[in-house]
């Protein structure tokens, strides 16, 4: 190496620092750094100042070799030589390497965020490796992640759009809290998590909706979300006519819980009691859910045992076959096809007067043209919606829980939000092929 900037630069990573020492103190590197270069100025009057002392400051930086690592920094103490300055003193800064009254260096900052937010790591686990409180590890998730959530870039290019709830806190018999949900907007075309806001009514949509500019509101063209009304008025009232789809998903898990419904009603009017082990309808609970076309003779066997022995009225069977013509919509080949098995459906549903099932179709009523769209938009769902529900619930677990509805929503944008992190690519090292053995 030519000199100590050199060293400084390649060793380090730090333009402008010099390596005076490197020791090993109870398992964890300490380097000995100074700034090198050409006196400066002093910010007010511009003199050039003179060195008055020294005095160091550590914090901690990235890992060397595994082992923790700890920048000692001594940095210099300046002296205005004008007597009229107000500036006597000063103490050099470097704030690309290290902010005053902060623990880590930004490198250091930079990588915890990375962590925390690409790798979805814990912020108290990153806390404990660089020896610093929750707070210092969460501010450097919250400096460095914040601007890059906050990128317009970030949700551009949106049409189409997912709509969907999640739970954000559990209810509390004990502090008499209710359960609290959140709302999830997702990109459906890229798999991203636009943003949340805290509710589940349509006014949590229409306030968010408010916050975006014509362009980006003209673009999204088509809308998946459950069958929700809230959602639907304010989706529609603040995009520029969009195509609605109601899920699949949620249609059908209409239909499931209909079935739920008929056979408690039935268990507990034939037994006085709810399922136990050994009854006929608790037995077939789980494969009266499953599709028709995924039972083999044993499981239709067991449904017509079990349906024989009692249903005696037919009503759960009944609502399992409403349940099937329900979903046998969404394997039509067509619109037009589609549209006569819902005509079908409907008419199967107005033949009997079991309320849980009248209640399903006149839901399934009031969504007709949106359940319809579905074959108009090539299948437009909620599944990549569902799927970004499955990554917030991991945040969740490794979390164990959020009470701060604004670092939960931090977390979850870094995580799944479309971020781009530019990390620097990693060469792959070549090897030779192994030799081949005659």
């Amino acid at each position: 190496m030519g000199d100590d900037t050199t060293l400084g630069t390649v060793v380090l990573g730090l333009e402008g620092f010099a390596l005076r020492e490197a020791t090993l103190v109870d398992g964890e590197v300490c380097l000995a750094v100074e700034t090198v270069g050409r006196r400066p100025g002093c910010p007010d009057c511009g003199v050039v100042a003179t060195a008055r002392d020294r005095r160091t400051v550590q914090v901690r930086d990235l890992a060397i070799g595994g082992r923790p690592c700890r920048l000692v920094w001594s940095k210099r103490i300046w002296r205005c030589r004008e007597p009229l300055c107000p500036t006597a003193t000063w103490t050099e800064r470097r704030d690309d390497v290290a902010r005053p009254r902060h623990g880590m260096t930004e490198r250091a900052r930079t990588e915890v965020c990375r962590q925390v937010g690409k790798l979805g790591r814990p912020v108290a686990q990153l806390a404990g490796e660089y020896g610093v409180g929750w707070q210092s590890a969460m501010h450097a998730v919250t400096d460095h992640g914040v601007p890059m959530i906050d990128d317009p870039a970030r949700t551009a290019g949106v049409s189409s759009l997912g709509v969907d709830e999640t739970s954000f806190l559990k209810a509390s018999y004990l502090r008499k809290r209710r359960t609290t949900f959140v709302t999830g907007l997702v990109d459906l075309n890229r798999s991203r998590l636009l943003d949340i806001v805290p509710g589940r009514a349509g006014s949590a949509v229409t306030d968010w909706l408010e916050g975006r500019d014509e362009p980006w509101l003209s673009a999204v063209e088509r809308v998946a979300l459950d069958p929700h009304r809230g959602y639907f008025n304010a989706l529609v009232g603040g995009l520029d006519a969009p195509t609605v789809v109601v899920d699949a998903f949620h249609v059908i898990k209409l239909a499931n819980t209909v079935v739920d419904e008929v056979r408690r009603r039935v268990q507990q009017e034939q037994t006085g009691h709810r399922g136990h082990a050994g009854d006929p309808l608790y037995g077939i609970r789980r494969i009266l859910l499953t599709g028709a076309e995924r039972l083999n003779d044993k499981g239709q066997a067991r449904i017509a045992a079990g349906l024989a022995a009692g249903d005696p009225d037919a009503e759960v069977w009944y609502a399992h076959m409403i349940k099937e013509q329900l979903r046998s919509v969404y394997r039509a080949d067509g619109l037009g096809q589609a549209t006569e098995r819902l005509e079908a459906f409907f008419d199967d549903v107005a033949a009997v007067a079991i309320p849980e099932i009248r209640r399903l179709g006149k839901t399934i009523r009031r969504w007709r043209t949106e359940v319809l769209t579905y074959f108009e938009t090539d299948g437009l769902s909620n599944g990549r919606t569902e799927a970004i529900n499955g990554l917030v619930k991991r945040i969740k677990r490794i979390g164990h829980g959020f009470r701060n509805i604004d670092n939960y929503r931090i977390r979850l944008l870094l995580f799944c939000g479309g971020v781009n992190w530019q990390d620097h690519p990693t060469a792959h090292i070549r090897r030779r092929s192994p030799r081949l053995i005659a």
